[in-house]
């Protein structure tokens, strides 16, 4: 080690250890800069998802309501049928500011209802079917990061959220 005298001739072992540490805290800094754009990239991506799967819940009652209410507003009486193509118009109006659009699928089912199914409809059973239509909207969408990095399929080692499936199922009825 180096001794350096100070002005009163002493050696000052606290200066020479001061020189020797002056490199440190950039190699800290070099060192931890990487951890800390993965922590950034994996912060926006995971925002995108939280943000995508209160999207498609969303979007999923939407079309249950609108399917249930029909055309009804309060100053009409009335409640009209709505076709299967204008729920899931509804809903891909709601899904449009999500990034991977050609991904979403919507299946609109009724029991007893005058709406065709779309889609694959699973079996919808009612205890009192003969004094409600049990209406079931179910909307499937891919979430594809907005900052994909390196990931090993094989080894299931993702540096971010790799490409999730969201599915929603919103199940109203209605008095016939």
């Amino acid at each position: 080690m180096k001794r350096l005298k100070d002005e009163s001739g002493q050696a000052s072992v606290i200066t020479a250890r001061l020189l020797r540490d002056q490199g440190q805290a950039l190699i800290e800094y070099i060192l931890m800069l990487p951890m800390v754009f993965l922590l950034l990239v994996n912060v926006v991506n995971f925002g995108g998802f939280f943000y995508a799967f209160i999207t498609v819940a969303n979007a999923a009652r939407a079309g249950a309501d609108y399917a249930i209410m029909g055309g009804a507003t309060v100053a009409s009486s009335h409640i009209s049928s709505v076709s299967a193509s204008q729920i899931t118009d509804l809903i891909t109006t709601d899904i449009a500011s999500l990034p991977n659009n050609p991904s979403l699928s919507v299946s609109v089912c009724q029991s007893g209802g005058t709406t065709t199914p779309t889609g694959a409809c699973t079996s919808l059973t009612d205890p009192e079917a003969a004094s409600y239509v049990l209406t079931s909207i179910d909307v499937t969408y891919t979430y594809v990061p907005f900052i994909p990095l390196f990931s090993f399929p094989n080894l299931h080692i993702n540096a971010t959220i790799p490409p999730t499936t969201i599915h929603r199922r919103a199940v109203m009825r209605v008095m016939q």
